[in-house]
């Protein structure tokens, strides 16, 4: 039996986020981990939301939890422009 990855939006009830991390089944918990965090990740940036995500072991209990938080893996705002006072000569 394979891992298996949840991922779930923290608000809106949390609801679940279909990915390839969740269809595809996984051999062990880092490769599970690996896909979970890189869907997550995409997910929280494209959304701006934060995910929780969980990895259930073949037996059906919890083997991990964690969640992403946007505002963390957001890209980095770009610097303003620096504006100069340029005097036109008469």
């Amino acid at each position: 039996m394979p891992y298996r990855v949840e991922l779930r939006e923290q608000h809106n009830h949390g609801s679940l986020i279909c990915s390839p991390a969740t269809i595809e089944p996984h051999r062990d918990l880092q490769a599970a981990g690996a896909a979970a965090h890189q869907d997550a990740v995409e997910h929280a940036k494209a959304y701006r939301v934060d995910v929780r995500v969980q990895i259930y072991a073949p037996s059906g209990q919890l083997a991990m939890g964690t969640q992403v938080r946007h505002f963390e893996v957001a890209a980095p705002g770009r610097p303003r422009p620096h504006l100069t006072l340029v005097a036109s000569a008469p």
